[in-house]
């Protein structure tokens, strides 16, 4: 049995099809794909002052991280695909998934994407391989992409700034452990 057998390989196999367009930027014409790219697109837009204090944050590592150091792109490619596994962590703490998380988490990593066009596959890769590996049970059992049901995603707007604030505390600490590592 291969990775996308069966019916979980088949939303698995969909999910990083999705991941993959969305974040890169990628023309599909699926119709799933393009219910949730309309999602994203309205998440973003309702929600872009809070992505961009986010991204700020994450961005202040590569400041952090000495210019001489070797590998020093990937240190921080590393640092911010460990920060947003921790993101992605929080926004579904305690299995509380919805759709509307489910949509944040990739309008998230497309909004960085769209400021980091050059590390936007490894973001897609990220995102893909987190929501295939941690919630493509939740997908399945809740009918698939096919069954997807579109609600205001304001309704996690709490969930949103529980987020932020989980997220800028994790960057600080990362921050702080990064410094005294190359000190």
């Amino acid at each position: 049995m291969s990775y996308f057998d069966g019916e979980q390989g088949r939303t698995q196999a969909e999910t990083m099809e999705i991941a993959v367009a969305l974040i890169c930027q990628l023309p599909l014409q699926q119709e799933n794909y393009l219910r949730i790219k309309k999602q994203v697109d309205q998440i973003i837009h309702r929600h872009e002052i809070l992505f961009t204090g986010m991204v700020r944050k994450l961005d202040s590592l590569s400041k952090t991280i000495d210019r001489n150091e070797m590998n020093r792109q990937d240190i921080i490619d590393d640092l911010l695909c460990r920060d947003l596994t921790r993101i992605f962590n929080c926004l579904i703490q305690n299995d509380n998934v919805t759709w509307g998380k489910i949509i944040t988490i990739f309008a998230f990593s497309t909004f960085i994407a769209r400021k980091h066009n050059d590390i936007a596959d490894r973001i897609a890769c990220v995102t893909g391989q987190y929501v295939v590996k941690r919630l493509t049970s939740w997908i399945r059992d809740h009918g698939g992409w096919d069954s997807m049901v579109f609600m205001d995603c304001t309704a996690d707007t709490d969930s949103l700034n529980t987020l932020l604030t989980f997220s800028l505390t994790c960057i600080g600490l990362s921050l702080i452990g990064l410094f005294l590592v190359l000190r």
